[in-house]
């Protein structure tokens, strides 16, 4: 279980190290777009559209270079939170190049103003703790718990519970991260799922946890603790989409 907890540690490391940086490492194509749009105009905003507090900032457009990441005045740009002005509307540059769809991380296409956004640190943790529990009941109620049933039963109940918490958790992952992050933070997953189910085996087959009445609740203790730690990682990730991406 000693291991489970480490890479529990590894991929909550992760999270916590993870940036929301959607448009800054682009290939050739988006790259002479963007510099082809970039080039026409006499000023560009940066503004983070999903940002928790965000305010826009303008650059006048003197010196570009082509480089991976674009910079314009020596500022390197993530394009999906960089804006030019085109009939009277905001344009996402990101979006305008191909780096990302509209739509794609909560980012509109274009925007009527470039508002001033203010959140608080307090809000979106209760918001993604209201929103794991919603997620945590619903996964709950598909699995039909019921009481009055076998040791097998219930560990096949708690089993589809963690499943779904972990269907949750790889939704998340693909929503606000890049590619390579999502590639290290469902490893971990895969990881502590695999680590967590070689203990409890050997616990139910050795049934410590079988007090009594081996068709109590006492037999899925274990697995409600992997489902803690399923929600936990859960609640992490929506926080942090939340606070960095808006959702």
């Amino acid at each position: 279980m000693k291991k489970c907890i480490l890479i529990l540690g590894l991929f909550l490391s992760l999270v916590a190290n993870a940036q929301a940086d959607v448009c800054y490492h682009i290939n050739e194509t988006v790259a002479k777009k963007a510099v082809g749009i970039i080039k026409i105009q006499k000023e560009i905003y940066q503004y983070c559209s999903i940002c928790a507090d965000a305010e826009p900032q303008t650059l006048e457009v003197h010196d570009i270079k082509d480089n991976n990441p674009i910079y314009v005045n020596g500022i390197a740009l993530d394009l999906a939170h960089t804006y030019y002005k085109q009939n009277n509307k905001f344009v996402n540059l990101g979006i305008a190049s191909g780096c990302i769809e509209a739509g794609e991380y909560n980012i509109a296409a274009e925007l009527d103003d470039l508002p001033t956004i203010h959140r608080t640190k307090e809000r979106d943790k209760e918001q993604a703790h209201a929103k794991t529990q919603e997620i945590f009941e619903k996964c709950v109620n598909n699995a039909k718990i019921n009481d009055n049933v076998t040791t097998a039963d219930m560990i096949r109940q708690n089993t589809e519970i963690n499943d779904c918490l972990e269907n949750a958790i790889k939704a998340e992952i693909k929503k606000g991260f890049n590619a390579e992050q999502q590639e290290k933070m469902l490893e971990y997953v895969k990881q502590i799922r695999e680590v967590a189910l070689k203990f409890y085996f050997g616990v139910y087959t050795e049934n410590k946890y079988c007090y009594g009445v081996c068709g109590s609740m006492t037999n899925i203790l274990p697995y409600s603790d992997e489902g803690k730690i399923l929600a936990d990682i859960l609640e992490r990730l929506i926080y942090l989409n939340i606070s960095k991406n808006g959702y």
